[in-house]
């Protein structure tokens, strides 16, 4: 009796697990399509400035440039990491137990560690 009300316990943790997992996967797969759109945008307006001449602002614009590859790489690895531990799980047989892992997810703080979008930060 005891067992299967664990096993009750361990599934409906597998559950809220698996959601709060594709959930941070979606997320971090949108902030990372958004990173790719500001170096597409920042390398855009490095081209500007080079074809101008303008030393200042291709300095400026370089830093920006980097900062937002910087980002984009560190989004993409956490999609990564975040879209691993929805498929390793299936493929090993680990289902339940991983998932029911990832259940207090959904207590954890979302925050952007990332910081602002870089054009809101260089003003």
């Amino acid at each position: 009796m005891l067992e299967g009300a664990l096993i009750g316990v361990v599934v409906l943790l597998a559950l809220a697990g698996g959601v709060a997992l594709l959930g941070r996967a979606w997320r971090s797969g949108v902030r990372f399509a958004l990173r790719t759109a500001e170096v597409t945008a920042a390398s855009g307006l490095v081209e500007i400035s080079l074809r101008r001449g303008d030393l200042t602002g291709l300095a400026e614009r370089q830093s920006v440039e980097r900062q937002a590859r910087s980002r984009r790489r560190r989004e993409g690895l956490l999609t990564l990491v975040w879209l691993l531990w929805l498929i390793i799980p299936i493929v090993g047989g680990w289902l339940p137990g991983a998932y029911a892992l990832a259940a207090p997810l959904w207590m954890v703080s979302v925050g952007r560690g990332t910081g602002p979008p870089l054009s809101q930060a260089n003003g």
